[in-house]
């Protein structure tokens, strides 16, 4: 396999892995009582988790990114038509605003904590954070739309 399809492999996954745990936990979610114990555990469990799992798709993302924007410089002589620094511009923006979701999202999870004799968790914290991993997907989904454009550019 080419380096260039390695790269590109490797950029798409983080993207789809990143889109994907998140739709997974607003799915889950869907589906549990938000007041029930066992909404507390999955969330208590889960949401750490795909936060790391998140946070090593977003260091990747760019990184994949610059090699792809090489690859493909190379094969055009880097001159890109408008269109594409236009694609690549809001695809950048999307990056942008979802690690900043990411982050946030961290933060809710962080004050998700145990509170109380009983174990509850902060229940704006909760709905906050899957509204986070909603955005992150929806900003995602558009993401990859706009790769697959940028792909066949």
């Amino acid at each position: 396999m080419p380096p260039a399809s390695i790269v590109l492999t490797v950029h798409v996954l983080c993207g789809v892995l990143w889109v994907g745990a998140c739709a997974s936990f607003v799915l889950a979610a869907s589906a549990l009582n938000r007041e029930s114990g066992e909404w507390r555990d999955f969330a208590l469990k889960v949401a750490p988790r795909i936060n790391r799992i998140n946070l090593v798709a977003a260091c990747a993302i760019p990184l994949t990114g610059l090699g792809n924007l090489y690859f493909a410089g190379r094969a055009r002589g880097f001159k890109f038509p408008p269109q594409f620094i236009g694609v690549l511009a809001a695809k950048i923006v999307l990056f942008v605003v979802m690690a900043a979701a990411l982050l946030a999202a961290w933060t809710a999870e962080s004050s998700m904590l145990p509170q109380g004799p009983d174990g509850s968790i902060d229940a704006r914290a909760s709905r906050r954070l899957v509204r986070l991993y909603g955005i992150m997907v929806a900003l995602g989904t558009v993401a990859l739309a706009l790769g697959l454009w940028l792909s066949g550019t």
